[in-house]
């Protein structure tokens, strides 16, 4: 008796203590969901905001002298100042990029899966097409050229480059010396001789500004003249081979395009604002379908378009933006970081030059959540 006494008034202390050790349950689960919340919260800001941020690959040595190339696991592009010229290779997971080639006589660069394409012209004349195999940089000639390019791109088995010229250069075939002309030249990928796609005269070919090459599909090269003088743009294509050349648009103002497997997008007039010096719209066609179909409106006049993985992409005024099947579905992405020079969508990242106080620099950041996660957790 005394001992079951003894306990039942030991009963009440022993669990008025317990609740003063533990806590109220409800006021416990409360603390628990906030710190789960807040948790929650943190995680979604890194992989939203801390590792949206651009991270820096590698600063460049001298200035950019190429547009960004890249694909898969590489991104590429040539630098240097003066007559020095280095062709210089970056992996896209951070590790240290390296220089593979130099030379003065280096320009136009693509590359397409495990390797690199680049020009390098002789300082005696001619000029030479190489290949250099990714990773290990071996070098190897697959062409001889007559002069070097000013672009050249790697896409639908061909390997396509242009050369302009300004005017009152004598020797120049095909037109009258008098014209700027731009040659378009093409070579399957695999093995097989140069061929003369187009001639480019006139104001359309004067130079890299009135024209932009922009690949192959379909056994057909794609390329854009502007005319500052009309202020018009056309998008062009002809046979790799050699063939007659065919207008698939033309548009009012100096217009940007984009070439990406079978996807060819173009920038015009915006359709819904009727002001051609405002507002722009982007079109898109399958190229071995045909038709064209507007998927985005109201963008700034000066936009830039770009296919990755089959997925249309517009850049304006910094603002990177997905763009969908029609208007009305495009999504920014991010907000171009101080000193944007350029960029380009490579997989699932944005791949960006930027210039500061100190240079260049060639940085990278991730686009959606799976490549935010990463970033976040690599570091």
């Amino acid at each position: 008796m005394v001992g079951l006494a003894a306990s039942s008034a030991l009963s009440p202390f022993c669990v008025a203590h317990w609740h003063a050790s533990s806590g109220d349950p409800p006021k416990l689960r409360r603390s628990v969901s906030i710190i789960v919340i807040l948790a929650v919260a943190g995680l979604a800001y890194l992989s939203t905001g801390w590792s949206a941020r651009p991270r820096v690959l590698c600063l460049v040595n001298g200035r950019p002298l190429s547009p960004l190339a890249g694909e898969g696991r590489w991104v590429a592009w040539l630098e240097g100042d003066g007559k020095e010229r280095r062709l210089v290779l970056a992996p896209r997971s951070g590790r240290r990029p390296r220089t593979v080639l130099t030379g003065a006589g280096l320009s136009g660069l693509a590359v397409s899966g495990e390797s690199a394409y680049v020009t390098r012209a002789e300082a005696g004349g001619g000029a030479e097409l190489l290949e250099i195999s990714l990773p290990g940089g071996g070098t190897k000639t697959i062409a001889e050229l007559s002069e070097g390019a000013d672009q050249l791109t790697c896409s639908g088995g061909w390997l396509v480059w242009q050369k302009s010229r300004p005017a009152g250069v004598l020797g120049v075939p095909f037109v009258a010396a008098a014209a700027p002309v731009t040659v378009v030249r093409a070579r399957p990928v695999a093995e097989g001789p140069v061929r003369v796609v187009a001639v480019v005269s006139g104001e359309g070919g004067a130079s890299n500004d009135g024209f932009e090459l922009l690949g192959a599909a379909g056994d057909r090269a794609y390329w854009i003249e502007r005319s500052p003088a009309s202020q018009r743009t056309w998008v062009r294509r002809a046979p790799c081979a050699g063939g007659a050349t065919e207008t698939i648009a033309e548009e009012q103002g100096l217009r940007r395009a984009a070439l990406g497997g079978e996807v060819l997008v173009w920038t015009g007039p915006s359709l819904e604002a009727g002001r051609a010096q405002s507002f722009a719209s982007v079109k898109r066609m399958n190229v071995g379908k045909g038709g064209a179909d507007a998927i985005a409106d109201w963008l700034g006049t000066g936009t830039a378009v770009m296919i990755s993985d089959g997925q249309a992409y517009a850049q304006e005024r910094g603002s990177l933006w997905r763009l969908g099947e029609r208007r009305g579905e495009q999504r920014r992405l991010s907000v171009g970081p101080p000193g944007l020079m350029s960029a380009r969508v490579i997989g699932d990242e944005e791949v960006m030059f930027l210039e500061g106080a100190g240079g260049s620099a060639v940085a990278k950041r991730p686009l959606t959540a799976w490549a935010r996660l990463r970033a976040m957790v690599g570091g």
